[in-house]
């Protein structure tokens, strides 16, 4: 690779006897083609845009449509995932003999006698 580079700083060097000013026009030739090829891309890439915004106006059912049944998805799996959860639950506490299900009733500490 470094070959390679040293060979291009060869070629793009200008020869002893050249005249200088050929150098610097062919400098300015090469940095307007340059410039030139930049303003032909942005060109491209705002027609590009231009033409891609009626394109996604007629699309626009469609991705409203896509976009409600990406979000109902993520609702039902959230849903799913909460209901497996309680089963889960449910069940781990049908095993446990630790757990009474009913309703219980606190009563107050006066009922207790007193020392």
């Amino acid at each position: 690779m470094l070959i390679y580079i040293k060979q291009w700083q060869q070629k793009v060097k200008p020869q002893p006897g050249a005249n200088p000013l050929m150098v610097i026009l062919s400098w300015l030739l090469f940095g307007m083609l340059l410039l030139v090829g930049l303003a032909m891309g942005l060109m491209l890439l705002l027609f590009g845009w231009i033409l891609l915004l009626p394109l996604m106006w007629r699309k626009r059912r469609q991705m409203k449509q896509m976009w409600q049944f990406t979000k109902a998805t993520r609702e039902a799996q959230k849903q799913a995932q909460q209901q497996y959860q309680q089963q889960r639950e449910h069940q781990r506490n049908r095993q446990d003999d630790g757990v009474i299900e009913g309703e219980y009733e606190v009563k107050d500490d006066d009922t207790r006698p007193r020392r």
